[in-house]
């Protein structure tokens, strides 16, 4: 009868015990399946935390550009010639230049030979050129190493942005396209530059034009600027011109919208 119960005894706890391992791995089965449920929800969240960062990112950025609108304006405005020629060191290259680039950069008493002698002035001392000669169509050649020609693109560049600065704080804005043939004038209520004033930088801003122009691979031929003005405020277009060959007079009482052109 003792051993009866001994057994019996034994057989419940084997039970119990094997109901126990059983409820164990259940648990232990639940448990993995909620490890599992907090880290992908823990995924989630990490990633619409990093959404949001990359949102105030760009939130903060615009807004910075909105708070320094003089730095953003230069940044956009400033222009930038494509070297799409390279000049080995110790080589040069001759660049020809069209005939009326010489005439647009100086005033109508020089004669192509006063150009000349003039380029020849400033080169003394400087070396910004090897060789400068007028040929017998009129073109001007011109010959310089990869260092004299980066010095002529920059000068160019920076004689555009000083006027699309300077211009900017008497109400004209002055946008230049890429390939550097076509540059527009916008004229804003209150403008504070008279027709012949802009005509002076406009000669300056057409003549950097054409020698980059040269100076980036363009046939003398080839070389050519578009030139438009307009008023923003009734969106009436003044001029709109091709180079060269263009003839077009202006006085101020059709600049300022005083008097209709026809």
């Amino acid at each position: 009868m003792y051993q009866i119960n001994a057994k019996l005894s034994r057989d419940i706890s084997t039970v119990i015990s094997q109901s126990t391992c059983v409820d164990n791995i259940i648990i232990m089965s639940g448990g993995d399946r909620e490890m599992e449920k907090i880290k992908r929800a823990l995924g989630y969240i990490s990633m619409a935390i990093m959404i949001l960062v990359l949102l105030y990112v760009k939130y903060a950025y615009e807004r910075g550009l909105e708070l320094w609108p003089v730095k953003t304006n230069l940044q956009h405005d400033e222009v930038k010639v494509e070297r799409k020629i390279k000049i080995p060191e110790g080589e040069t290259m001759e660049f020809i230049q069209p005939a009326f680039l010489i005439g647009i950069s100086h005033s109508s008493t020089e004669t192509p030979e006063d150009a000349i002698e003039d380029l020849e002035e400033g080169n003394y001392g400087h070396e910004w050129y090897e060789e400068v000669k007028l040929n017998e169509d009129g073109t001007l050649s011109m010959t310089v190493t990869g260092k004299q020609l980066e010095h002529w693109i920059s000068t160019r560049e920076d004689a555009l942005n000083k006027r699309i600065e300077d211009n900017k704080d008497k109400g004209m804005e002055i946008r230049i396209n890429k390939d550097f043939t076509k540059v527009t004038y916008t004229l804003k209520k209150g403008c504070e530059k008279s027709s012949l004033e802009w005509l002076i930088d406009a000669q300056v801003i057409m003549g950097c034009l054409f020698e980059i122009q040269s100076f980036t691979g363009i046939a003398p031929e080839d070389c050519h600027v578009r030139e438009v003005v307009k008023r923003e405020s009734d969106g009436v277009v003044i001029i709109d011109a091709v180079s060269p060959g263009a003839n077009y007079e202006v006085t101020d009482a059709q600049w300022y919208g005083e008097e209709k052109i026809e």
